[in-house]
């Protein structure tokens, strides 16, 4: 099947509607094959779908098929009629089934009987592949393979699949490439809809896939994905969700998989002591419910809340309609913390560590000669502890870890008690990263180091998002969702930048940022505000690092300052054209209208 695309028209143009049309051009209500869309090699048609207004109807349209050096394979003229018709340009009047692979350019023309036209230019592709599709390979990705490439079958239009494997309920991405050198998509939403996740974008999370042998299917058009059991069991139930007090009773957050013959799992759920739940077989109780009456871990029909008390953390649920049993088996604590007089926090903050998906934690941290625990949750009630340094096995409530000042790559497996502080080079650098940054994903804008674990940036960005990363690589990331200020999680979202200058503060502490709107302006006896007060300069929209503006001079000198103060300024004593240094010379200036502008990044100013 050939994709169809609806390209809409703006409020003159953007909004078709056949009926209210008066006037104006036709409209192409739709293209087959779609622009940069893939069909396979064989015979297909070009069909174009026209709409125009009652008082002036369609009257004529041309469809031109090329190949991508400008050769003409066919075209055909159609007179249409009325307010909506189509022109087909069959496959044998451009011999079709003897293209081969290679990119195709479709040409229209469109008239009504007012003289109104309409043309547009669009591309597609012919591949090998066995069906349609926008890529020309899938790999799914995640903890279950190591972050490897297990290749998926393009098996309909736009549909890849792979079966028989087993997620194991952990995070996962989709790319199509086995390295990650082109794109890759993930559903930090858990809503069954994938997302361009290209440059460090967020992991499809714990708990959105089952455990156990599945087939999972993928749509590169609508970017939908579903997860099927890789076999069929028994079940008298159409679903089952866990509805508690975290979730209001209702709801489809926590719907649980069907992994064997009436046998239900909830890979993950977040339980709090005194927490209430109940199984339902739909998101809410308008059909049949279980509770537990005695409290022994086997439910009875429309029984009462069960009363979660144990530690907080992650648990994974079964639940058996035939028996009626339960069980909840622990899986992981929401955060896992280094707290002690060795670290940055003290006795009084944790500092988290990164979850790594198999179990460990690790973090990248500068230390001090002192003492330092493990604990799960920024709390004491579960904690572990040991005597040996640099690594051991810690135990729940052991002794305080005497450390040793450094820069330290810590491990810790809560499950084993293992423990590692192995030295490391520690924040060679420390980056802004992203669409709205100046190297875009590809490179880092380093930050300046304040020599106590915090980093500060005057930068102009643009309408996009942005990460913070050490030593120019994902290992440690930090994001979220928040803007303009925000604590950043290791791996966390992009952030959403808006577009301005901003005096940008990180603290790889605490992974607390900052993004303050600052000004630029220029100053001095040259200027018309003289050494008294600045003239503030105006981002410049396509690189909002170079701020401009346009003024009379006259003869005299002049600087750059931040925030109209002096503690950030920038001169030297070149002119027309330099680069200005921190507190360096006053600019010589020679009177007339110039156009000023300068650089925060690399203090590059000139005067034309």
């Amino acid at each position: 099947m050939l994709g169809m695309v609806l390209i809409a028209l703006s409020c003159s143009k953007d909004k078709l509607d056949a009926d209210a049309l008066t006037d104006l051009p036709p409209g192409i209500l739709s293209i087959s094959p779609a622009n940069n869309s893939k069909v396979v090699v064989g015979n297909f048609d070009v069909k174009v779908l026209l709409a125009d207004g009652v008082n002036s109807p369609l009257a004529s349209a041309t469809v031109t098929v090329s190949d991508e050096f400008g050769n003409m394979l066919g075209t055909k003229t159609s007179s249409l009629s009325g307010t909506r018709d189509s022109i087909i340009l069959e496959g044998s009047e451009f011999n079709a089934e003897l293209l081969g692979p290679g990119g195709y350019v479709i040409d229209i023309l469109a008239s009504d009987i007012s003289g109104n036209e309409v043309s547009r230019k669009t591309t597609f592709e012919i591949s090998l592949l066995p069906f349609a599709a926008n890529q020309n390979t899938m790999y799914i990705a995640g903890g279950f393979n190591g972050w490897g490439a297990d290749e998926m079958a393009l098996v309909a239009d736009y549909t890849w699949e792979i079966t028989g494997i087993d997620i194991q309920g952990g995070e996962f991405k989709l790319k199509n490439t086995p390295d990650w050198t082109d794109q890759d998509w993930g559903d930090g939403n858990c809503d069954g809809i994938m997302e361009i996740t290209t440059g460090g974008g967020p992991n499809t999370p714990n708990g959105c896939a089952p455990s156990g042998l599945v087939t999972f299917r993928f749509n590169d058009q609508t970017l939908a994905y579903s997860i099927l059991p890789a076999v069929e069991f028994e079940t008298s139930l159409s679903g089952l969700y866990l509805l508690g007090s975290f979730n209001n009773f209702e709801g489809s957050q926590y719907k649980f998989n069907l992994v064997a013959d009436n046998t239900w799992e909830l890979p993950e759920v977040e339980l709090q002591p005194g927490d209430k739940f109940k199984f339902a077989e739909g998101p809410n109780f308008m059909g049949r419910n279980w509770g537990d009456n005695e409290g022994d871990g086997i439910a009875e029909e429309f029984g009462s809340n069960v009363m979660f008390m144990e530690q907080g953390a992650f648990y994974s649920v079964t639940f058996n309609e035939k028996t009626l049993e339960y069980t909840l088996t622990f899986q992981r604590f929401p955060s896992i913390g280094i707290i002690g007089s060795a670290t940055p926090g003290g006795w009084d903050n944790d500092t988290n560590m990164n979850d790594n998906g198999d179990g460990t934690f690790s973090v990248l941290i500068d230390l001090v000669d002192g003492e330092a625990k493990f604990r799960a949750n920024d709390e004491w009630t579960v904690n572990w502890g040991g005597s040996d340094w640099p690594s051991g096995i810690a135990t729940q409530d052991g002794p305080n870890i005497p450390v040793l000042a450094g820069s330290y790559n810590v491990t810790f497996n809560p499950g084993t008690g293992e423990y590692s502080f192995e030295e490391d080079a520690g924040i060679v650098s420390l980056g802004i990263i992203g669409s709205a940054t100046p190297g875009g994903w590809d490179s880092d804008t380093n930050m300046n180091d304040n020599g106590d674990g915090t980093y500060t940036l005057l930068i102009g960005l643009l309408d996009g998002e942005a990460k913070f990363r050490t030593n120019d690589d994902w290992a440690t990331n930090w994001g979220a969702a928040d803007f303009p200020s925000g604590t950043g999680e290791l791996g966390g979202a992009n952030i959403p930048v808006t577009f301005g200058l901003y005096l940008v503060t990180f603290d790889s502490n605490t992974g607390a940022y900052n993004f303050a709107p600052a000004s630029v302006g220029i100053i001095g006896s040259a200027t018309p505000g003289g050494w008294d007060s600045d003239t503030n300069m105006t981002p410049d929209a396509a690189d909002p690092n170079v701020v401009k503006v346009t003024l009379d001079l006259v003869d005299g000198e002049a600087k750059f300052r931040l925030n109209d103060d002096w503690p950030t300024n920038w001169g030297a004593a070149d002119f027309p054209s330099g680069t200005g240094t921190q507190d360096g010379a006053n600019i010589p200036v020679t009177a007339g209208n110039y156009d000023i502008s300068f650089n925060v990044l690399t203090g590059e100013y000139s005067f034309e």
